[in-house]
């Protein structure tokens, strides 16, 4: 074994705590899984985004083969890897030779933002680096188009699981540009992602109190206020998350279709 797979076998089995407990509603029971959650619940433009459509998490590749059929009896069909390519996905990635499963890597980005490894110095704005990373995602309009494309392409009535490493950066830039694109609210977009690093109470609180302040790396404060950034300055730049996607290329005959799968009319 050389030197480079050596490295990624320590980086990738990097484990983040997470400070949420399954609720079998947002958070999911998947033992062996990573950060796994649903899209479904949302208040919509037009409806309430539908349950067992889109599902986010992170590393598949530790899952056990009853956790595997768990996802299928969700109705996992289709799961669409963002890492890149020093993580090896279609070697990591337990769905990738699955039967049953369409799988597809798409690298948004090409490491795990949220590695401890990448900490920044001391005294570095973590904040600054997040938004300037996750930026960077978004200027990766192929990427995005690809992305895109291929959720909508689900069929009806089936599932999709989208992944990186942790399930919060790759995965929680996605997730936003889902949930953008169907109009949940600027509130609930920002709680999504930053449900990855505290509990629905905890994040709920934060999001709608700006003088909320809690401590430490990946701290729930400079989560939400990174989403906040981000989000605003796509939101500042294109008018609109819908405007971003075609901007990227994608038509507008498959963010109709998207929206169609995502949410459930009233």
């Amino acid at each position: 074994m050389g030197w480079f797979d050596e490295l990624f076998k320590k980086f990738s089995r990097v484990k983040l705590p997470l400070r949420e407990k399954p609720d079998g509603v947002r958070v999911l029971d998947v033992p062996t899984g990573e950060n796994v959650r649903e899209l479904g619940g949302y208040q919509a433009k037009d409806g309430v985004t539908r349950f067992r459509r889109y599902l986010r998490s992170g590393d598949t590749g530790y899952l056990s083969e009853k956790d595997l059929r768990l996802f299928e009896r969700m109705g996992v069909t289709h799961v669409l890897d963002l890492r890149g390519d020093f993580e090896k996905p279609a070697q990591t990635c337990a769905f990738a030779q699955r039967a049953g499963i369409t799988w597809l890597n798409v690298p948004l980005f090409g490491y795990d933002v949220s590695d401890p490894k990448l900490q920044r110095d001391e005294g570095d704005d973590y904040s600054d680096y997040l938004v300037d990373s996750y930026l960077t995602m978004l200027a990766n309009h192929d990427a995005v188009r690809q992305i895109v494309t291929f959720l909508a392409d689900v069929p009806e009535g089936e599932c999709a699981l989208f992944h990186c490493a942790a399930g919060m950066d790759r995965t929680g830039v996605t997730a936003m540009l889902l949930l953008g694109l169907v109009g949940v609210d600027r509130t609930q977009i920002i709680a999504d992602y930053t449900y990855s690093f505290g509990s629905v109470a905890e994040v709920d609180r934060a999001v709608v109190d700006p003088d909320y302040v809690d401590e430490g790396w990946n701290s729930i404060a400079a989560r939400r206020d990174t989403m906040a950034a981000v989000y605003d300055r796509l939101i500042e730049a294109y008018g609109s998350v819908e405007d971003y996607l075609l901007a990227c290329g994608v038509s507008a005959e498959t963010l109709a279709l998207l929206k169609a799968r995502l949410v459930e009319e009233r």
